[in-house]
């Protein structure tokens, strides 16, 4: 689809600097095989066509050609690529569903936001793709997706529940946890099986104490229900404890001293730096 770029009159759009005749530039290189080139490229897109979370009429023409490169095997990072679209798409969505007249940088109405929205929501169903992507980059930057594109309920929930079987990595579960609860939010049709899946997780024994407390925030976070806080909290500190205690028993001198007599405590040492 590169080669199809001419075939827009790009100078006739804008973004948040002027006219976009130099968004084709950034979307040729976003598929170099020069890490500082791409880099550059998404850089300059963010900066410009996607300028703070916005949306312009040159960010919903990119959405084909950035598709075009997510799709194909030989696209150098398309990890990124996928991250860019769901950046898009989330902002498209939130402020479509939020309804409303929006109002370009050229002072009149725009459905940029609606265009989006509705494009990106019609590729739903890649995204199903991607978050099953041999990738772990890709699976992660595309798993949000089915919360945010997703429109059949029953489809959406049961794909994040499969991924959460299948994903091996604590970030890739917790944001299978948070999508979940995502979905909730945005589609009611979601909340009643989210709500028992939430259940199941945090009261079984066959997951991690990191993921149990997950379902727990999120349960709270989109389903609040009353009554809950007096058997859910003591719950969660006592997930607390032993996530602490599974973490710290990782390193010399760092397990949660238990037995009979004795109070539970956790030894403390000065934090290691460690990556997100």
């Amino acid at each position: 689809m590169i080669n199809d770029l001419e075939s827009i009159a790009w100078a006739s759009l804008g973004h948040a600097y002027g006219p976009a005749g130099d968004v084709p530039q950034w979307l040729r290189d976003m598929a170099s095989s020069d890490d500082e080139i791409r880099e550059k490229a998404f850089s300059s897109f963010y900066g410009a066509a996607h300028h703070q979370g916005d949306v312009y009429p040159c960010t919903v023409a990119s959405l084909p050609f950035l598709f075009g490169m997510a799709d194909s095997s030989s696209t150098p990072d398309r990890a990124s690529v996928v991250a860019l679209i769901v950046s898009i798409g989330r902002e498209a969505v939130d402020r479509d569903e939020a309804g409303g007249v929006w109002i370009g940088i050229d002072g009149e109405e725009t459905t940029a936001y609606q265009d989006a929205a509705a494009l990106i929501r019609g590729r739903g169903e890649v995204f199903v793709g991607y978050a099953c992507d041999p990738d772990a980059r890709v699976r992660s930057a595309a798993i949000a997706g089915l919360g945010l594109f997703l429109d059949d309920a029953e489809r959406a929930v049961g794909v994040l529940r499969d991924r959460l079987d299948a994903e091996n990595g604590i970030m890739e579960r917790l944001l299978v946890i948070r999508t979940m609860g995502d979905l909730a939010l945005r589609l009611p049709a979601a909340q009643h099986p989210v709500r028992a899946w939430f259940d199941l997780l945090a009261d079984g024994s066959a997951v991690d104490a990191d993921v149990r407390l997950a379902a727990l925030v999120q349960r709270a976070r989109c389903v609040p229900f009353p009554g809950a806080a007096p058997r859910r909290v003591p719950a969660a500190a006592r997930l607390l404890h032993v996530g602490g205690c599974s973490r710290g028993a990782r390193g010399p001198g760092r397990a949660c001293r238990t037995g009979p007599g004795s109070p539970r405590r956790l030894r403390h040492h000065p934090p290691h730096h460690a990556s997100a």
